[in-house]
């Protein structure tokens, strides 16, 4: 049986672009070799039954707010999300915090413990850019990146958007450096690019670091990340499509340089009446779905440069007795019921020499550490009056002389030394209240998920030259492919990696437009 659409990999992207296609009366099938549909959208009892723990994806930051979640009415399709009262909270070594708040005014209140300058510039960003980035930060992540000539002329013609030229030039360190006095107050909204994977002293990223200072959310999954597979799919079923798991693509198949349909792992051949769509990263899409021989030379030497090797990240899933009491709480007890708690060292410098530590394959001793407990907000994921917990070390993916395979020497020690770490804030979390725990190191991760190369999470780096206009490469970063009738629908491709489905939404535009399907959306 043929379908007009078929598309490789039912991780959220791919579900999102399939779910659009069919509502708009295309024929489309889902693969996905796994045996459930999601990718990183992962919800599973690692610990213990009845704890419920998101593997793979936590923060679904943009979703409730997309284009995504209307258009495809998600909440109707048993998709929720619940919203922490307070955001995110920097906890320093001296025993003091600093809470992220929705509200500006609070913010800058926050600010102003530490520093009245800093807490004036702050209130001054919002004012020179809160509206430029509420009006452009969506948009620009739901359509097709800009080439970077038009984007240059528009912000050429105002004074906020060549400072934010030059900005855009700059580190994250430095940005930080010229907009703020506190060192608590850098650390923490440094602490907002690195969570992202950003390097903080990388250059051509400091205009991101603004984005991250102004924009912040941190919604949660009812029920846990898994839910928006489920809602997802739902969508897709419901428009006629069909998500077929347990279904490897072993081979992409042309004819005259055209994707006519694939072939499974099993040999069964499928065919596409319009075109084949790929959620798979680069380098199997191309190099092994489709062959070497069948590129462009120089599209090919594009896919090989693509590149993982930033930061990863170092798990522990905790089944756990009672929420953790931080010291901070002291300082300010709203750090306690955050969307999540960041122990990043003390210094801007602490940062950058252990994100150079992680480059040089080490694991930082010093904390880099992540904490968030979903059931504080949404008490379904555990049972009653017990917590998930989700520890995030960042770390390196191999370790230096040894690789990836380094981590089953050291795994259990270096979880006894983060757990250390943690209760030297939280103290009242002892053995005794941990009541079981899963450790999943960098190598884990790509078991789980073979998207996230090298254990990178955001699917290849969000560095200047995989970013935009330039992601995956540049001169196809508009979801088409130089093979006729293959598509790209990833986190590698605009706006990057993350849960927010915004690469699905905007190749459905595509494909769209390219064979005049009706964009029921607009």
């Amino acid at each position: 049986m043929s379908h007009d659409f078929i598309v490789i990999g039912a991780g959220h992207n791919g579900l999102a672009c399939a779910a659009y296609l069919a509502k708009a009366g295309a024929s489309v099938l889902v693969l996905e070799r796994s045996t459930r549909v999601g990718g990183g959208c992962h919800t599973a009892e690692a610990t213990l039954p009845g704890f419920k723990h998101n593997i793979c994806s936590m923060v679904h930051t943009n979703i409730p707010l997309s284009p995504v979640y209307r258009d495809l009415e998600l909440e109707r399709n048993g998709v929720r999300y619940v919203y922490p009262d307070h955001l995110r909270g920097t906890i320093f070594p001296d025993g003091k915090c600093l809470v992220m708040y929705r509200d500006p005014a609070q913010m800058a209140a926050e600010i102003a413990r530490f520093s009245a300058r800093d807490a004036k510039t702050f209130t001054q960003l919002v004012e020179d850019y809160g509206e430029f980035i509420d009006s452009t930060y969506l948009p620009l992540m739901y359509s097709p990146p800009l080439p970077p000539s038009l984007q240059t002329a528009e912000l050429e013609k105002s004074e906020e958007g060549r400072a934010l030229m030059q900005w855009q030039a700059s580190t994250p360190v430095q940005l930080l450096d010229e907009l703020f006095e506190s060192e608590q107050v850098k650390v923490h909204f440094l602490a907002r690019m690195t969570v992202l994977g950003f390097p903080p002293d990388a250059f051509g990223q400091g205009w991101i670091c603004l984005f991250r200072i102004l924009k912040a959310e941190a919604p949660i999954c009812v029920g846990g990340s898994q839910q928006l597979a489920e809602g997802l799919r739902r969508v897709l079923e419901g428009g006629g499509g069909v998500a077929r798991t347990g279904a490897g693509v072993k081979r992409i198949l042309l004819r005259s340089n055209r994707a006519f349909g694939v072939e499974l792992s099993d040999g069964t051949r499928l065919e596409a009446a319009k075109a084949v769509i790929t959620n798979v990263e680069p380098k199997k899409s191309f190099l092994q779905m489709v062959g070497e021989e069948h590129l462009p030379p120089a599209f090919a030497t594009r896919v090989r440069n693509y590149h993982s090797r930033g930061r990863s990240l170092f798990c522990l899933h905790l089944a756990v007795s009672e929420p953790p009491q931080y010291r901070a709480g002291a300082d300010n007890p709203h750090v306690n019921r955050a969307f999540s708690q960041e122990m990043f060292c003390g210094t801007v410098a602490d940062q950058v020499q252990a994100y150079q530590e992680i480059a040089a394959g080490k694991p930082p001793r010093r904390e880099m550490l992540q904490i968030t407990l979903p059931t504080l907000f949404d008490p379904s994921q555990a049972p009653p009056g017990k917590h998930t917990v989700l520890v995030w070390q960042y770390a390196p993916y191999g370790l230096a002389q040894e690789g990836p395979q380094g981590w089953k020497r050291v795994r259990d020690e270096y979880a006894a030394h983060c757990l250390e770490l943690w209760r030297s804030y939280a103290p009242n979390m002892t053995k005794d209240k941990i009541l079981a725990m899963t450790i999943q190191d960098p190598a884990d991760t790509v078991q789980h998920n073979d998207n996230m190369v090298n254990g990178v999470d955001v699917v290849g780096d969000m560095t200047p030259d995989q970013m935009g206009y330039f992601r995956p490469f540049a001169g196809w970063s508009s979801y088409r492919s130089p093979v006729e009738g293959l598509y790209m629908c990833g986190g590698y491709c605009h706006p990057g990696g993350g849960v927010h489905a915004g690469a699905g939404h905007n190749a459905a535009g595509v494909i769209a437009e390219d064979f005049k399907l009706k964009k029921w959306w607009q």
